[in-house]
């Protein structure tokens, strides 16, 4: 039986460029997903099972086991349509990382992503439990780092070599050559497959900073990941609701009401005692759901110093610094200062 995300649409410029790196190989890249071998002749979009097979061919017609290393490094970020222009257009370095572990599935459906800090460093981390990718796991990760690398390069210059390329896997036989493949430092045997950047780096201004373009982008990437997510996903739909309104919150700058039941439901063309029962039949409701984005958001909004404690709690939706107090102890048993100050 086919996998849920099998079906699910994805851009089919990974497999454009593959039929022009492998001119020659088309008829064997394309085989067993019925697609033609004329790239001209590709649709925009073809589907996750097709595009994955496509992968498995690649990997059977090149016989290197570097082969999505070097795939990866003709995928520069500004190729990828409202993705990379939303995340270039970023106004720092760790804010269009978040861009892309939020979005990323709009092009790898099969793949999961979030961003997560240490004592030292900020990680964009990839997660493979959403999907069975047996011998492409390894390959399709690699390929992800390499579009990571390439935005961060793209902002940090020269100084990308701060940065860490995280493998889960044993170093290769030809140690030297594959790390020459990232422009970044490659980190074996890591506990987690990411992209980590020192966490100094994480207000690391954009240069290509630009709040009309980074607006307009995400505004097509939530179309995009909409149109993407299952419709009768209700959970889903109501998480990615959820952190679009506060996305807005902490982007207009300017204290607004926290989203409330009635609009989610709206939202999603149903009645608020509709949207109760289908989430409660997910063992979830919408103050959980709707707590999950303020403690995100709070934590995000708190590591930056440039917001005093009372402008997070405006931006969260409570003008009342103590009853944002109230409500962070009761999130993370702590108050927002000596969270901030546990932090440093």
């Amino acid at each position: 039986m086919p996998h849920p995300i099998d079906l699910l649409p994805v851009p089919a410029t990974y497999t454009r460029v593959l039929l022009q790196r492998l001119a020659g190989a088309e008829e064997r890249l394309l085989a067993g997903t019925g697609l033609l071998p004329e790239s001209s002749n590709l649709p925009a979009e073809i589907t996750v099972a097709q595009q994955l097979q496509v992968f498995r061919n690649a990997m059977a017609i090149a016989r290197r086991p570097d082969w999505a290393v070097e795939f990866g490094k003709l995928l520069n970020i500004s190729s990828h349509g409202p993705l990379g222009f939303a995340a270039l257009s970023a106004s720092t370095l760790g804010e269009g990382l978040e861009v892309l572990a939020r979005f990323a599935r709009i092009r790898a459906p099969y793949l999961n992503f979030r961003v997560r800090e240490t004592a030292e460093r900020l990680i964009f981390e990839l997660l493979t439990d959403s999907y069975p990718l047996g011998d492409l796991e390894i390959p399709l990760g690699e390929i992800v780092l390499q579009i990571a690398c390439s935005y961060a390069e793209a902002v940090m210059a020269d100084r990308i070599g701060e940065a860490f390329v995280l493998l889960a896997f044993p170093a290769p036989d030809d140690l030297a050559g594959y790390c020459a493949q990232y422009r970044a430092q490659c980190e074996f045997r890591a506990p987690v497959s990411g992209f980590a950047i020192p966490l100094s780096l994480r207000d690391l201004a954009c240069p290509l900073q630009d709040d009309k373009t980074f607006r307009a982008s995400l505004l097509r990437c939530n179309e995009a990941l909409d149109k993407l997510l299952a419709p009768a996903d209700i959970v889903l739909r109501s998480e990615h609701w959820l952190a679009e309104q506060f996305e807005m919150l902490r982007s207009d700058q300017v204290a607004r009401c926290l989203p409330g039941l009635e609009q989610l439901a709206s939202a999603l063309a149903m009645s608020p005692r509709t949207l109760i029962r289908h989430l409660a039949a997910r063992n979830t409701s919408f103050r959980e759901l709707r707590d999950a984005q303020q403690r995100e958001l709070a934590v995000r909004l708190l590591a930056n110093a440039s917001y005093t404690v009372q402008e997070v709690g405006s931006l969260l939706g409570y003008p009342d610094a103590a009853n944002f107090g109230r409500a962070f102890r009761r999130m993370f048993g702590v108050s927002p200062g000596q969270y901030r100050r546990r932090q440093r």
